[in-house]
Order: C-alpha cells, then sequence, then structure tokens
C-alpha cells in the first residue's frame, strides 16, 4: 500500500490514532535492473511527521529479507526508552525496562519528574508537561523486564526516588546528547578524518604507539610504547598532556602495550616489560599496580592487551601465557581462561582484546588467524574468522553492536557483524592517509569515532561516520 501511495502520512496518522500507537512504520519496495530497494519511514501520530527515512537495498527479496530485522534496529535506535524508577535498594536502582525492551548493560538514563503542564497562551491546549532532572543512571545488569542501575550523578538538592521517569540517551555529541538505545544494525560510511602525530618524542609525537582506548567524555589515550608513556588527546585532536617515562618506579612504564579506561575515568596501563598493570586517575596520578613476572595467577610473561568490561573488571590477554585474566578494580585476580593449542578457546600468540556492554569477550587470536567469542565467565561462544591473516586487536562498537577487526599484516581493519559477517573493510598498505604499516591498536567511542593506532608509521588514524 505504501508503494500504491494509498497509505501516505496523513492515512498512516489517522490510522495510527485508531489503533492507539505512538508511531506507524511504513514502506514501500521498488524492484529495478540491479535487485530490490526498500524505502521506510516511522511517522510520529501525534504530530504527523516523518521521524525517521531510510533505504535498504539487496539482489533479491530472501536477501533483504534477512536484512530487515537490523535496518530496523536501526531506525528504532533513534527513539528513546521510556519507564519508570520502581525500586531503590541500599543503592542500587531498579527501572522497568529490561531485556525486552531493548536495554543493554552501559546504556545510561536520565532520571527526572514531571512538574505543572506547559499550556498554550491562547487555545488553552496542553504543549507538554516541565520536566526537573533529578539525576543519571547506569545499567549495570539486565533481566528479562527490568534493570539494574547504580547511580552516576544526583542533582543538587534532588532525590531519584521511586516513581519518577527515566529516558535513555548515549554519549553526548557535539549536537548535545542523542536520546535512543543501542542496536545491531550497520555502521553506515565510514570516512577517513586525521592523522595525529608524527614520529618523535616531542608531545604529540609517537615511537611505535601499540594500544589505545576511549574515556566517557571522548578524549583519546594512547600507549606510546617506544617512548614508555600514555598521551591524551580530546576529541577534535587536541593533545592536552602526556604520563610516564622509562623505568620501574610507580607511573614509569617499560614498553607498555595497551591502555584502557573504566566509567570512572581511571585508567589502567598494561605495562608490558615491567610485567604490571598500573592504574592512574584521570590526571595521571598514580593509584597502584598489581603482578609480576610469572605463570600464577595474577602472573604475567607478555601483557598484550588490556579491557575494560562493563561492570569495570579489568581483562587481560597475555600472548606468552596464551590466556585471559579478569580482575576487581582493585586488581584482585577473579578468574582466567585460556592455554597454548588450535582448539576452541585455546589460543596462540594472543594480541589484543575487548569487552561489549554485555561483557561478551573477544579476542584476537592472533597466530591462529581469528578472533575468539566468549561469554564474560570465559565459555566459548563461537570463532570469528574472515579473511583474516595476523588479526592484531579486536574493538566493540558500542553505537552498533558489531566489531571492529585490525589485521597487522594485511593492514587492513573490517567491520564484522556480531555473527562473524564481515561488511566492509578500510585501509592498506602504505604511508598515506587511510593506509597502514604493521597497525597494532584500534578502538571505537560512543560518537561513531574509530581510531587505529598505525604502529608502523609511529601515527594514530582517526574515522568517523
Amino acid at each position: 500500500l505504501g508503494t500504491t501511495g494509498l497509505i501516505d502520512v496523513d492515512t498512516a496518522t489517522q490510522l495510527g490514532r485508531i489503533l492507539g500507537v505512538t508511531y506507524m512504520v511504513t514502506g514501500a519496495v521498488m524492484s529495478h535492473r540491479q535487485g530490490l530497494e526498500m524505502v521506510v519511514k516511522i511517522i510520529e501520530v501525534e504530530s504527523a511527521t516523518i521521524k525517521v527515512a531510510d533505504r535498504l537495498a539487496a539482489g533479491n527479496a530472501r536477501a533483504l529479507f534477512r536484512k530487515i530485522p537490523g535496518f530496523v534496529d536501526q531506525l528504532v535506535a533513534n527513539f528513546p526508552l521510556r519507564g519508570m524508577v520502581i525500586l531503590d535498594k541500599e543503592g542500587e536502582i531498579l527501572i522497568d525496562i529490561g531485556r525486552k525492551a531493548g536495554a543493554r548493560p552501559g546504556m545510561e538514563f536520565e532520571v527526572y519528574q514531571e512538574g505543572e503542564p506547559i499550556k498554550h497562551p491562547v487555545t488553552g491546549q496542553i504543549l507538554g508537561m516541565v520536566r526537573k532532572r533529578t539525576g543519571l543512571l547506569r545499567v549495570m545488569d539486565v533481566q528479562q523486564n527490568l534493570a539494574v542501575c547504580r547511580v552516576l550523578k544526583r542533582e543538587a538538592d534532588q532525590v531519584i526516588g521511586v516513581g519518577q521517569k527515566v529516558v535513555s540517551r548515549v554519549k553526548p555529541g557535539r549536537r548535545g546528547y542523542t536520546y535512543g538505545s543501542y542496536s545491531a544494525s550497520g555502521t553506515g560510511n565510514l570516512r577517513f578524518i586525521r592523522s595525529l602525530g608524527n614520529r618523535g618524542t616531542g608531545m604529540g609525537d609517537f615511537n611505535v604507539p601499540y594500544g589505545l582506548s576511549t574515556d566517557p567524555e571522548g578524549n583519546l589515550y594512547v600507549a606510546d610504547t617506544y617512548n614508555n608513556r600514555i598521551q591524551v588527546i580530546d576529541a577534535e585532536g587536541v593533545f592536552k598532556g602526556c604520563w610516564g617515562q622509562q623505568g620501574t618506579g610507580s607511573g614509569s612504564f617499560n614498553l607498555p602495550y595497551d591502555v584502557a579506561v573504566d566509567s570512572q575515568g581511571n585508567v589502567y596501563v598494561a605495562d608490558t616489560h615491567n610485567f604490571r598493570v598500573q592504574k592512574l586517575d584521570s590526571t595521571g596520578r598514580f593509584l597502584m599496580q598489581w603482578g609480576q613476572k610469572g605463570r600464577g595467577n595474577g602472573d604475567f610473561a607478555f601483557l598484550s592487551g588490556i579491557a575494560v568490561g562493563p561492570s569495570d573488571e579489568i581483562y587481560t590477554v597475555d600472548a606468552k601465557l596464551n590466556r585471559v585474566q579478569v580482575f576487581s578494580p582493585e586488581g584482585r585476580h577473579l578468574r582466567s581462561w585460556g592455554q597454548k593449542g588450535k582448539g576452541s578457546g585455546d589460543f596462540a600468540a594472543p594480541m589484543g582484546i575487548d569487552v561489549g556492554p554485555e561483557g561478551t569477550v573477544f579476542v584476537a587470536d592472533s597466530k591462529m588467524r581469528r578472533v575468539q567469542k566468549f561469554d564474560a565467565e570465559g565459555k566459548f561462544l563461537a570463532v570469528l574468522t574472515g579473511k583474516l591473516i595476523y588479526p592484531t586487536d579486536v574493538a566493540v562498537d558500542r553505537a552498533s553492536g558489531n566489531l571492529w577487526v585490525l589485521d597487522g599484516a594485511g593492514c587492513y581493519f573490517y567491520e564484522m557483524s556480531p555473527s562473524g559477517q564481515t561488511l566492509r573493510s578500510f585501509g592498506g598498505p602504505g604511508a598515506g592517509n587511510g593506509q597502514f604499516v604493521k597497525p597494532y591498536g584500534i578502538c571505537a567511542d560512543d560518537l561513531g569515532n574509530v581510531y587505529v593506532a598505525d604502529t608502523g608509521n609511529s601515527r594514530v588514524q582517526k574515522y568517523s561516520r
């Protein structure tokens, strides 16, 4: 009916009011020489306006229908999840939005109270309600019909209480906050933005950088490996500072291979040749360290990668011991898995690791030319291969749910679906923009940016949607 024009915006709005829904979805499928194309619109019933419109193309009907669920998720991601606080117990806040409604660990919700109605001065029509924000929550655990949250922020002189309303949001971009849910769709076009740094020892220069990470504010942290320091760069590419020097003391490093940042802004450094993890605050002040050379729990032989989970647990991967270790934020050993081998759950010189918002762990099993997928406890789930030659790092795109896999030997990085389907590739060998020489690190922030540690060219390259 959308193709014939019988269902236009006005008709969809009238039908939506009859059905008592908030939004109506209309679509039209067209056939042409290259295949099929579907045009979808989401119409807000109350305002009778098109809120989202997009296109989906495929070579045939079967391929088109396979793409529809992810495509719809992408469209729905433009709309917020709404609910209310249902329990406040011992510092944990429960909201009535669960896995069924689209809640995921790591999502953030604003909490607010509704005040007086806002009325039109002439017609008296109620246009909305005054909102008073009371705080900000982050989802820590999700059940079928509810989510367990912790308080990130309480507004001054405000109390978060049962019955207050919540609305989901993702991280702020240049145009302010974008409200919506996480989706499992593709990223669309990714374009090269800029190259950061040159080979050298000055601030903003790099000497064989291996690992990188971003914080909740969009700042980039680079493990400047052969300069034995961590450099911090803001989202606009401005260098904000650097910490560390070569040494064995607190706050000094010996070839740090990777870096990770938790939800509080604390920085964890894989101090590889000192066989330890160092924890710093957001200003670079040393807080604590753990680890030593060895093979026991909490020991390291070649600490090649580090990542932070949704509950701020610290995940490390060791390229010599061929294992993953998990620690509390205070350095207490929690669990470990893996050994040298070719089977599922075994590793051969794994170099990179990342953890998704639901706790899913991805390991770049470098010499086996694959990425392995585990649950948070270390249970093997799947293996992803594609065209990989020597995967050096992996990053979860929290905005889309997809995976970025960096191939250090092929000098490409790939976007993969959670099931392992290769969606697109970027890069190639060389020293030009968008080219790499032995890249070892990749990360993605919540704003749609992807950063690659172009190790052999001693620089970092930034991409964005």
